[in-house]
């Protein structure tokens, strides 16, 4: 499939793979392979235009429908059976009306109004693409075929496959916070949190969650280096980050070493602490007679 040359296709090293905001493309030229499929556009769908108006709404006050509506939206959850009817669609894509290219060319299709609803960022490049055969294009360079799959699905129904989301979350984290998707976002930071860190991508992580607005991960990966300095900067993710961004370990330096302070600072109250104790314990009246004794 014919597709531009990219300008910023995604970095190779360990430190700078996600500090980039990714740049959607609106694909001008659609490749030829879709063309016969785009040709003449049938659906299999019947509209009944003599279905009833339903009947108007009992009258109630507005202030009653505000309180009803506030408490039902506090109580709602979505059904395992509407989740799996959202993911079919996007499987399936049935009706599609966008293809949305990936960096090795492959296309996935999609819904504009679902993508213009979960995202108000690919909503506003959609609205910019040209429509021909009454689809439109766009591309996601710099991202991984299953990951531009992984997140558009989660557009669709939230869901996810556990292992394709451990594999790409340093990814469909940056994707998330770039197209503006929290939902997601807090998926991938929690999964992040909650035993995902490693001492080989705690550099990489501390560095997207602070270009990602993450300030509690971010806190997280500080503590994780304070905890474990010797082994982590040994990775290859502390040399590369060394190199392009020599700020960031002046400031860890420093927190190491206020950190190293700080427990010192404590072990030598505990041992004044400790000392006084003695001294009490020795200058009691108990002892004095247990000495004349």
């Amino acid at each position: 499939m014919a597709s531009p040359t990219l300008d910023s296709p995604w970095p190779s090293s360990p430190s700078d793979s996600f500090c980039g905001s990714f740049n959607i493309r609106i694909e001008g030229e659609i490749p030829d392979e879709i063309l016969p499929v785009l040709e003449d556009p049938t659906s299999s769908v019947s509209y009944n235009h003599n279905i009833p108006k339903p009947p108007p709404p009992v009258p109630s006050k507005i202030y009653s429908w505000n309180k009803y509506f506030k408490r039902l939206s506090r109580s709602c959850s979505v059904p395992k059976e509407t989740m799996d009817t959202w993911d079919k669609l996007f499987k399936d894509g049935y009706g599609a009306d966008v293809y949305i290219f990936s960096e090795d060319e492959s296309y996935i299709p999609a819904h504009f109004s679902v993508l213009s609803i979960a995202s108000p960022v690919l909503g506003n490049f959609l609205q910019q693409s040209k429509v021909k055969n009454g689809m439109r294009y766009i591309k996601i360079p710099g991202v991984p075929y299953e990951a531009v799959y992984t997140f558009i699905r989660f557009l669709y129904s939230s869901c996810y496959e556990k292992e394709e989301m451990k594999k790409f979350v340093l990814q469909l984290l940056v994707l998330s916070h770039s197209y503006s998707v929290p939902s997601l976002k807090r998926v991938c930071i929690y999964l992040l949190e909650q035993g995902w860190l490693s001492k080989e991508n705690v550099v990489d992580v501390l560095q997207l969650a602070r270009n990602c607005d993450a300030p509690r991960l971010s806190l997280i990966c500080v503590r994780m280096v304070v905890k474990d300095f010797k082994a982590i900067s040994s990775t290859e993710g502390w040399k590369v980050m060394k190199q392009v961004n020599p700020a960031l370990e002046q400031e860890l330096l420093e927190s190491v070493v206020e950190a190293d302070s700080e427990r010192r600072e404590v072990e030598e109250k505990g041992r004044e602490k400790s000392v006084r104790a003695t001294v009490r314990g020795n200058g009691s009246p108990s002892s004095h007679m247990q000495g004349w004794m």
